[in-house]
């Protein structure tokens, strides 16, 4: 079988450990990489074992090879339109890091795109791949909790890596678009239903406008730096109502030191109709209470397999999804679709919290929620 050529567009943090799971699929050669940080790509080069990439800075370096078949996009997401839609329009399928985009209008010229050349655009939802996440699915699936009636969603941790767009709305979309669509998803996901209106609040607590902000981060490589000015929030509560009537809420703190000291700065919770709940903890645990028959369950769920190296749980998955959607022309599980419908919810809570108020997603222009 030949193996799918693929290049990386941006080996930070999270492009590069797409580089080194690609890179353990026998089936896929690491082809190219690109990323103008030579730090960066030195890091990455160190964790390959199967193949010896041609290096470049610039991407369009990349378009019109012949002897590349897909492309991992991992860059700031005021780029990914201008870099995702010249791939396609090259006839080559992309992994797109999520947030799809940063703006509706640039996510559905990217989905656009897709449609018209005919390739694979699959989006960096991991969640969906997880072995937690999908374990959760299943037992609402076989009826353990009822219907999902309510949701909620406790996201409390230390700050974005301090690199300046990470803290310009105008290239992130804002702090809940950057972050919390994985987690607009996963209440769509379970929910099963159409999101029809938001209500968010949220500001700066500590990471604030007119100060130096000296930014630290515990998980990436970037060393601390200064941010002058930043215009996202540092703190939000989110609400979402669903076409069925379910309701679902996050909270969102983005100043936490130490990070997740308690062991709970991740909780996604939802209760049924029978009165059952279920909480999933840090991405490794779940416990299901309650209900009818008034049982208890904890469920430690296997992290490992589904990933590679401690990474993100879902992460090698995910990589295996997007081989074998190229190879059998089918979507993927994390389609276009589903993270446009995410980003529908995280811009409307920006909205909301911008202008004080409830937004219905029927705001926005062109919108088909399924």
């Amino acid at each position: 079988m030949e193996k799918i050529k693929m290049g990386f567009i941006g080996v930070g943090d999270m492009g590069s450990h797409h580089c080194m799971g690609f890179d353990q699929l026998a089936d896929c050669e690491v082809r190219y990489i690109c990323d103008m940080n030579e730090g960066n790509v030195a890091r990455t080069l160190k964790e390959l074992q199967h193949s010896k990439p041609v290096i470049c800075s610039d991407y369009r370096e990349l378009l019109g090879k012949e002897d590349l078949d897909a492309v991992v996009i991992s860059v700031p997401n005021y780029m990914h339109r201008e870099i995702a839609v010249a791939f396609l329009e090259d006839g080559k399928h992309v992994f797109l890091e999520k947030p799809i985009a940063h703006t509706l209008e640039d996510c559905d010229a990217i989905i656009d795109a897709a449609k018209k050349h005919q390739r694979i655009l699959q989006i960096g939802l991991v969640y969906r791949y997880s072995n937690l996440y999908r374990r959760m699915a299943h037992e609402i699936g076989e009826g353990r909790l009822g219907e999902v009636k309510m949701m909620w969603c406790k996201e409390f941790r230390d700050s974005f890596p301090p690199a300046e767009w990470f803290y310009d709305k105008s290239k992130s979309g804002g702090s809940i678009v950057e972050k919390d669509c994985h987690h607009f998803d996963i209440f769509n996901w379970m929910i099963g239903a159409a999101p029809v209106r938001v209500f968010a609040t949220g500001g700066q607590h500590v990471i604030m406008r007119g100060q130096p902000n000296l930014i630290t981060n515990s998980y990436s490589h970037y060393p601390a730096k200064t941010i002058e000015n930043p215009s996202v929030v540092d703190h939000a509560f989110i609400t979402v109502e669903y076409a069925n009537g379910s309701k679902a809420n996050l909270g969102l703190c983005l100043y936490l030191k130490p990070r997740n000291l308690t062991g709970d700065g991740l909780e996604i919770g939802l209760i049924g109709s029978n009165g059952a709940q279920l909480v999933a903890r840090n991405d490794k645990t779940i416990d299901i209470a309650g209900g009818e028959n008034y049982t208890r369950d904890h469920l430690d769920i296997d992290v490992t397999s589904d990933s590679i190296m401690g990474g993100h749980t879902g992460g090698q998955t995910q990589r295996i999804d997007f081989i074998d959607c190229i190879r059998s022309n089918r979507q993927p599980f994390a389609s276009a679709e589903v993270g446009r419908n995410a980003l529908l919810i995280a811009l409307a809570a920006e909205k909301s919290i911008t202008e004080e108020r409830y937004v219905y997603l029927s705001e926005f222009t062109n919108v088909e929620v399924s």
